[in-house]
């Protein structure tokens, strides 16, 4: 029973992200074609994740109250509803609300993680989280894919295959997935909660501190060349649409591949601490090698060394917290841990915009500086410490 709940739960994120992997990439095209400029880029995906930060908490309380399965029904419909909204929407303002609906409704992931947390045992509670990952990480491999595709009959198609994903998502979930059997109480208990106490505590510890801080300043880094990436390839390069999405798609598979089946068999030949210094030093390279690419074939390589850059630094650096944390904080410097990603997509956003309308690679120079500062720290705490197993 266990093993078929899992399975239905990875179908679940799957399909939703598959829709969410064809509409995001959309997103500069979109804003491209109201006229819109990189700041507006970035204030569509900004207003998602702060959005996010608002109503996690509530919905994380709705569902342990009334259950996990009604929460996934009515967030994937309101993903669906926003994917419509966005098709339709006639000009910036109605696209930049069509967002604000979306990030309201963007809970189904957490839950679905709550959901998994509910069916599996602490022992197997890492196995099932990397389902979740997994089916997160193949959706923006075939998304963007699919949405290149069908960029060929317009704007419009993509959206509304992505909300007939959803739809149909939404049916096979309503059929298909079932309530945990767990109490309100137990419920609760498996999510991930941690006081303003907590917080202050783990963060006043460097051996947590520090690998927040770099998966913070990484993922802002990332986020930078997300918002922009798009916009870049058709500016700079004139490729088409897209040439551009398969481009995203093909940066997908390089990290699907790394993460999906490289990495636990570097990690055990390697410290994590010395995997994260080498992923730093790749996304450096790669950044690098991107400003300075101006053709098909160095873009190429640039987005390679880049995506498996990037694969080695967030496994490892969650592992190295995680390995870090006592078995009663887990829930805690975890969750304080994903807080430092949110952030990122709040800030990422608002710094990628105005620099890429001040000069196109400007958010990528800007990458390149928080991660040699990330490598800075992580070089200085591994040479303080005398051991590459621990930061």
């Amino acid at each position: 029973m266990r093993k078929s709940s899992k399975l239905v739960v990875f179908l679940v994120v799957f399909i939703d992200l598959l829709g969410f992997g064809i509409m995001i990439p959309l997103l500069p095209i979109f804003a491209r074609s109201f006229q819109a400029s990189a700041t507006e880029l970035g204030a569509l995906m900004f207003v998602y994740s702060f959005m996010q930060i608002f109503v996690s908490p509530l919905w994380g309380s709705l569902s342990d109250r009334f259950g996990r399965r009604p929460i996934l029904l009515i967030t994937i419909g309101g993903q669906a509803l926003a994917y419509l909204w966005a098709g339709y929407a006639g000009d910036y303002f109605s696209l930049l609300w069509s967002r604000v609906f979306a990030g309201i409704f963007a809970a189904n992931i957490s839950t679905a993680s709550a959901y998994m947390a509910d069916i599996t045992t602490p022992e197997e509670r890492a196995k099932g989280m990397g389902l979740i990952g997994a089916a997160f990480g193949l959706g923006f491999v075939f998304g963007p894919a699919i949405g290149g595709g069908l960029l060929h009959f317009g704007l419009t198609v993509p959206s509304l295959v992505a909300f007939s994903i959803c739809a149909a998502n939404l049916v096979f979930a309503y059929f298909v997935l079932k309530e945990p059997a767990q109490t309100a109480i137990s419920r609760a208990a498996n999510r991930r909660k941690f006081s303003l106490q907590d917080f202050r505590e783990i963060l006043a510890q460097p051996i947590y501190f520090v690998p927040i801080f770099l998966f913070f300043l990484l993922t802002t880094a990332f986020v930078q060349l997300e918002v922009t990436f798009i916009l870049f390839i058709l500016d700079r390069f004139r490729f088409t649409q897209t040439k551009a999405l398969y481009l995203l798609a093909f940066m997908g598979v390089v990290m699907a591949f790394v993460q999906g089946g490289l990495i636990g068999r570097m990690a055990k030949k390697f410290q994590e601490a010395r995997l994260v210094l080498v992923g730093i030093i790749l996304i450096v390279l790669g950044l690098s090698s991107m400003v300075f690419s101006f053709s098909f074939y160095p873009l190429v390589f640039s987005l390679i060394v880049l995506a498996f850059g990037y694969s080695l630094t967030n496994p490892c650096l969650s592992a190295l917290v995680s390995k870090a944390a006592p078995a009663d904080r887990q829930g805690s410097v975890l969750g304080i841990y994903q807080s430092g990603g949110s952030m990122a997509r709040i800030l990422g956003p608002l710094l990628a915009g105005p620099l890429y309308d001040l000069r196109i690679d400007f958010p990528l120079m800007g990458s390149i500086v928080l991660a040699m500062i990330a490598g800075l720290i992580l070089t200085t705490r591994i040479f303080w410490n005398k051991t590459p197993a621990s930061i």
